[in-house]
């Protein structure tokens, strides 16, 4: 009882210290922004540039880029509803928010799966990618994604959040809400597989490019060569992106999934150092929202020529808006 007394009120002591708890808000808010306004770059990119938006492949890098841009939008308000005692807000806050607020982050890793689906097909079929794979299909696969999404989060979320009882013992994360197997099994489905699902797919696509490096593809008719061996220098370029975006979110990934399950954030014998680890790694958790763009404009020219385009036009139009603004002055 002295261990957990103490264990307490060295906890109480950490939130009671207003540089730290405003200081946390501050880089949860920022980070927020910051993704909203990266993904929201990616979307009018793609949105713009017709030679992204013809690319069946880059209709899931828009689906992933919504779904990182409402996690950006839904997390200040997640947060903020965490802290409430009241029984009503408290489940409002849970239907509204941490529904689609989970359900973002499998819409990104099942997005993430089938964009490594995608390169899977362009890598192994090169011929007939383009007749199996369109714009339209991808976007209806898209969409199923969401819907299911959604439907599965929000009705879990909702079922679960209710019975939470709201005090000191409130919840803080999503293991708090969801029994011990449920959240197991929401993890091994949701976040689990489509992992290794794309490690195994970026292994495999990775074995058949190095095989095609050193064999590579001849044909009688040298223009239908030409154009498979162009295709293929593309489908890598583009794999690559996609192979480190993937490497990026386990990087992001591993230490929450590492952490969270050694105490719950709300137990009072949860260890002081535990608080101050679980707000660090979920700083990193964040990061991988915002950092697809960044890795896009690196690896793809298509993009980052995109990108530039739409900042320079921004800084016209600011540049524009601050000169009239002075000479009404």
């Amino acid at each position: 009882m002295e261990r957990n007394a103490s264990i307490e009120s060295a906890l109480n002591r950490m939130r009671s210290n207003s540089v730290y708890f405003y200081g946390r808000y501050v880089v949860y808010f920022s980070e927020s922004i910051f993704i909203v306004l990266a993904n929201l770059l990616t979307l009018i990119a793609v949105k713009r540039t017709m030679k992204l938006r013809k690319v069946p492949a880059n209709t899931f890098i828009l689906s992933l880029a919504c779904a990182d841009a409402m996690i950006g939008i839904l997390s200040p308000a997640t947060l903020m509803t965490a802290i409430t005692y009241d029984k009503h807000v408290w489940i409002s806050s849970v239907c509204l928010f941490r529904g689609p607020y989970y359900a973002m982050f499998s819409t990104s890793l099942v997005t993430l799966l089938a964009i490594a689906i995608d390169r899977y097909m362009a890598v192994v079929h090169p011929l007939t990618y383009r007749m199996r794979m369109t714009v339209n299909i991808a976007r209806n696969i898209c969409i199923c994604i969401w819907l299911v999404q959604l439907t599965l989060w929000e009705t879990l979320t909702c079922y679960y959040g209710s019975q939470v009882s709201v005090g000191n013992g409130r919840p803080g994360a999503a293991y708090d809400i969801f029994p011990g197997k449920t959240f197991a099994f929401l993890t091994q489905i949701e976040i689990i597989i489509p992992i290794l699902g794309n490690v195994i797919l970026y292994i495999v696509i990775y074995m058949k490019l190095r095989k095609r490096a050193v064999f590579p593809v001849s044909n009688i008719n040298n223009v239908e060569t030409l154009n498979v061996n162009q295709a293929s220098a593309k489908t890598k370029v583009f794999t690559k992106m996609m192979a480190l975006v993937v490497g990026y979110l386990i990087l992001a990934w591993s230490p929450y999934y590492i952490i969270t399950p050694l105490y719950k954030m709300n137990d009072p014998g949860t260890p002081t150092w535990y608080v101050y680890m679980f707000d660090f790694v979920s700083i990193l958790f964040y990061t991988n929202s915002f950092m697809n763009p960044i890795i896009y404009s690196w690896q793809n020219r298509d993009f980052k020529e995109a990108y530039v385009k739409i900042l320079k036009r921004k800084r016209v139009v600011i540049s524009i808006v601050a000169r009239t603004s002075s000479g009404c002055a």
